[in-house]
């Protein structure tokens, strides 16, 4: 009964240690509001200014004596410029929210809270449970949108298995985002600091991840780099999952020696020193990183000084 207490204790505290810095996440409308535009406007710049680009360049490398609808190469474009929305907002998203978590170390607040019989580890599970939260809702509504954007735009091409298989994806990649950018954020004491690693980090991100452009353009050894980041497994599994639709519908209409190309120019596998990475295997990286990090981030806080 008294381990029973104790447990039940220590679920409440969590509870509320989540819930606190939430509360001050949602009482801040400016920054939700901000967090939610941010993608969006990575969005509304592919649009703008490489979505024509792409699609003129595809078409122009199309075979001879194949014609293929605009529309069906627009949906292709569109499906992987949104993998680089969702791929970045699920890193950009989690590592602005750990505002709060700096913010609570500058003024003293974790010292107050360890004064109380509450364990390091409590605190950290804390920040990360409210950070995770956080993520998958602002990144559930940016989901929606660019799904509402494919329908709207005549380019949706996706089965209801596959808009599920990419929300799990989606799931996954804020977990892995969240247990790392919390792990990082625990090293900054103030948040001028950390506000200009946040907009360092969210300037490259999309640039070290193969977000913004293909990796293929990249030469063979910053291709190999770019693996050692767990993001970029998350990027290439929204490609693999958001393109794929228009991707098979383009495989019944042009010849296979075509589409492959096109699906290496696209990065739709990655390349890690000569070896073809497959889907399962970025799963599994993916899924490994956040394990990883979990760990680290018990571990560390064991001896981390708030």
């Amino acid at each position: 009964m008294t381990a029973r207490k104790k447990l039940g204790d220590e679920l409440y505290t969590l509870y509320r240690l989540t819930k606190r810095p939430l509360l001050i996440f949602l009482k801040d409308t400016a920054a939700v509001f901000f967090s939610i535009l941010a993608p969006l406007i990575i969005l509304l710049l592919y649009v703008l200014f490489l979505g024509d680009v792409q699609i003129n360049s595809i078409k122009a490398s199309l075979p001879p004596d194949f014609s293929v609808d605009e529309s069906l190469v627009r949906a292709f474009v569109d499906s992987w410029m949104l993998s680089g929305v969702m791929s970045v907002s699920c890193i950009t998203v989690s590592l602005s929210a750990n505002t709060v978590m700096v913010q609570d170390k500058e003024r003293g607040f974790n010292k107050e809270i360890l004064a109380s019989p509450v364990s390091k580890g409590l605190v950290t599970i804390g920040y990360f449970l409210y950070n995770l939260v956080v993520t998958v809702f602002i990144c559930t509504i940016v989901y929606a949108i660019c799904l509402i954007y494919l329908a709207a735009s005549g380019g949706f091409y996706l089965t209801a298995a596959k808009c599920l298989e990419t929300y799990g994806i989606t799931l996954l990649s804020c977990l892995s985002s969240t247990l790392i950018t919390v792990f990082v954020a625990g090293f900054f004491k103030t948040n001028s600091a950390f506000s200009a690693f946040v907009g360092i980090v969210s300037a490259v991100i999309g640039f070290i991840i193969g977000a913004y452009m293909p990796t293929s353009i990249f030469p063979d050894a910053i291709q190999s780099v770019i693996c050692f980041f767990p993001g970029s497994y998350s990027a290439a599994l929204f490609r693999n999952s958001l393109m794929s639709g228009a991707f098979d519908k383009l495989g019944e209409i042009l010849p296979a020696e075509f589409t492959k190309g096109l699906a290496d120019s696209f990065s739709m596998k990655l390349d890690f020193f000569g070896h073809e990475v497959g889907v399962g295997v970025m799963y599994a990286v993916l899924a490994a990183s956040a394990v990883l990090f979990l760990l680290i981030n018990l571990i560390v806080s064991r001896f981390k000084k708030f």
